[in-house]
């Protein structure tokens, strides 16, 4: 039931359904899911562990806002993360999975033609997610799906989408799966690290005007 009550808490914070600085309060939670407070409990030290709620005692658990620095620090995490895990993934894809790869972006690149911008960065972090997984580092894999998520939550209160960046961000995906394909470890280290220090720059830029 913990683990349950924590994934349901989380994607309500990832998807902004509560917002930062909102409160989770523990009989609240724990009226709304109809179970004991015991669980919730447990959920919300999960939560807290991972940054996403701090424990502010009888008020409850605030969730949190990131700050400019810990924004910076994430994605510098994510491009250390990401280089090693695309240079790994190369010497553990197939061939299946590199059709796989190409067929993300393929429809990343269709929901971008079609104006469905959501969509297609959505099917950017399954690329990204896909690479991480075919690394063969179960640990490193979920600590980049879990950055991912952090900045999932960011993205939409500091970045306002457009159409240029995604554009941007799904030409830069093909050059790396391009790497890929051709088992060129070096080339796809650089390009993912490239990669993400741009998609900092872009963020950055826009922490300028919040």
């Amino acid at each position: 039931m913990t683990e349950r009550v924590y994934a349901s808490l989380k994607e309500a914070i990832v998807s902004l359904k509560v917002r930062p600085r909102d409160y989770l309060i523990i009989g609240e939670v724990a009226k709304h899911y109809n179970i004991s407070r015991t669980p919730v409990r447990e959920a919300i030290i999960l939560l807290e562990q991972e940054g996403w709620v701090e424990n502010e005692g009888r008020r409850g658990a605030k969730v949190t806002v990131p700050s400019v620095q810990q924004v910076m620090e994430v994605i510098e995490m994510q491009a250390v993360l990401e280089s090693y895990v695309v240079r790994q993934a190369i010497s553990q894809v197939t061939d299946l999975e590199l059709e796989l790869l190409s067929q993300i972006l393929t429809q990343a690149e269709a929901a971008l033609a079609q104006g469905d911008l959501d969509l297609s960065i959505d099917l950017g972090n399954q690329f990204h997610d896909t690479l991480a997984i075919r690394a063969g580092n179960q640990r490193i894999g979920s600590q980049i799906i879990q950055l991912r998520q952090h900045m999932d939550r960011v993205r939409p209160l500091i970045w306002k989408v457009t159409q240029a960046p995604v554009e941007e961000s799904a030409r830069q995906h093909r050059q790396i799966l391009k790497a890929v394909v051709d088992r060129d470890s070096m080339e796809a280290e650089r390009l993912m690290m490239k990669h993400t220090l741009w998609f900092e720059a872009e963020l950055a830029a826009a922490l300028e005007h919040v």
